[in-house]
């Protein structure tokens, strides 16, 4: 843990007056899986982004109930300014003090894939977005650098997971007409 420390420690020398105003708003777009939320909600009422929206969707359902219900309360790795009283926050503290694993960065991550997997271009802007918000995590002083690399690789791994879902749910049955002799 102390190289998580000298790494998040690092991340705050970077601090300037510009940051510190543009990664609370960052961080704002992964609270609560809204941004996600939204997009699968406007996904789902278009008829051509349907399979997308479902998708994402999966894969919200999925990381709340493995990331916030069940690997959060297990692990309860307490977070970085809950262990090192003397940091400043600039944001309010969460309400939750388990970091482990980064549910933004699952999040993120994602739904990032999932929209890659749609869209390579929109994907890309998606994954930049992604990490943008894991980084606002650590600069931040919410999470440990372990919490949102295994959060985004998570996320990533239960985005494909969703799509397969998603994929084999939907799947129309090859109905043959049989032929009846008559």
């Amino acid at each position: 843990m102390e190289w998580e420390f000298t790494v998040l420690n690092q991340i705050q020398q970077m601090r300037t007056d510009f940051l510190d105003k543009l990664m609370p708003c960052i961080t704002f777009l992964g609270q609560w899986s809204i941004l996600w939320i939204v997009i699968a909600i406007l996904c789902l009422a278009f008829r051509q982004k349907r399979k997308l929206g479902i998708s994402l969707a999966f894969n919200i359902v999925i990381n709340l109930i493995v990331c916030n219900l069940i690997f959060k309360h297990i692990v309860q790795r307490l977070r970085p300014y809950v262990l090192n009283e003397s940091f400043h926050l600039i944001i309010p503290p969460e309400r939750d003090f388990f970091s482990f694993p980064s549910g933004h960065s699952m999040f993120a991550f994602g739904a990032a894939t999932i929209i890659f997997i749609y869209n390579k271009k929109v994907g890309i802007f998606a994954y930049f977005l992604a990490a943008m918000i894991a980084f606002s995590r650590l600069y931040l002083y919410m999470h440990f650098p372990t919490d949102v690399m295994i959060g985004s690789a998570m996320g990533i791994l239960f985005a494909m997971f969703s799509y397969k879902i998603e994929k084999n749910l939907l799947v129309k049955p090859n109905i043959r007409k049989i032929k009846t002799a008559h």
